[in-house]
């Protein structure tokens, strides 16, 4: 994060972008593009860190969207406000505001389209090795070395199960929980845990030979693994037999009532 607010500053203040090269001397540019940047590295990681709570249950491009969004309305007045301040041509007269507004829009819907090529591994997986598109980690060292062999996807794995491909050699199954978090999957085996770069969708959709829900807008849970319910504060949890609790949101839970999940461990949960 602080590589990302070093580099952003630097190009602001060398590039000058916005009429700030021309308004402004090297050391007000520096100021402006250091304050800009490290106000929105703390938004877009702040807000980065509840989305995925607050829209659970939407596709990730609209959630991509609806990030940039939120980025631009919250980075827009302040941007504005140093404008000002400075008295940066760009933002003067009756439309400066809105001038503004655009200018931080494309700034964050670009950051965040070079952010989605760097993480999309179907984009970088194209000439890189499989040594590199299979890496993972095994953060419970139940794995040994073989966390860090890499493993052929086209080798047959048990089961139909098409996500143990990425697993590392000498993974056994079953899955029991798929988790996202940022850029990575965790998926979390009957005694291991594996961290697969890939999103959250494609891991769910990998998985579609073995009967699961997706009990939250960053959990995947197989049915079953599923050995009981329990209820805190409103708050509807799955728990699996790995003692793991998995929480399930309202529009989760017409699923597992579909399914006959409630009725069976707890028919008045």
């Amino acid at each position: 994060m602080l590589t990302i607010w070093l580099l952003a500053a630097l190009a602001g203040t060398i590039m000058g972008p916005f009429g700030t090269y021309s308004g402004l001397d090297w050391g007000q540019r520096g100021v402006f593009w250091g304050l800009i940047s490290a106000s929105s590295v703390f938004l877009s990681t702040f807000i980065r860190s509840l989305r995925r709570h607050i829209w659970g249950e939407i596709s990730d491009t609209l959630r991509e969207i609806l990030h940039v969004t939120v980025l631009t309305l919250c980075l827009s007045p302040l941007v504005y406000g140093l404008a000002v301040y400075y008295r940066v041509e760009a933002a003067s007269g009756a439309n400066g505001y809105l001038r503004v507004l655009l200018f931080v829009m494309l700034l964050c819907g670009l950051l965040s389209a070079l952010r989605r090529i760097n993480h999309n591994e179907e984009l970088l997986s194209r000439e890189a090795p499989k040594e590199v598109q299979q890496m993972s980690y095994d953060p419970l060292g139940m794995m040994g070395d073989a966390a860090n062999e890499p493993h052929d996807p086209e080798v047959s794995t048990d089961g139909d199960c098409r996500l143990m491909a990425r697993m590392p050699t000498g993974t056994t199954g079953p899955i029991l929980h798929l988790a996202a978090r940022d850029h990575f999957v965790d998926v979390e085996l009957d005694g291991a845990l594996v961290s697969l770069r890939m999103s959250f969708s494609d891991a769910v959709a990998e998985m579609d030979a073995v009967p699961g829900f997706i009990t939250h807008g960053a959990h995947w849970v197989a049915e079953a693994a599923i050995v009981s319910l329990s209820k805190k504060d409103g708050q509807l949890a799955v728990l699996l037999k790995n003692g793991r609790s998995v929480p399930v949101s309202r529009y989760a839970r017409p699923k597992l009532e579909e399914a006959g999940i409630l009725a069976q461990f707890d028919a008045s949960a």
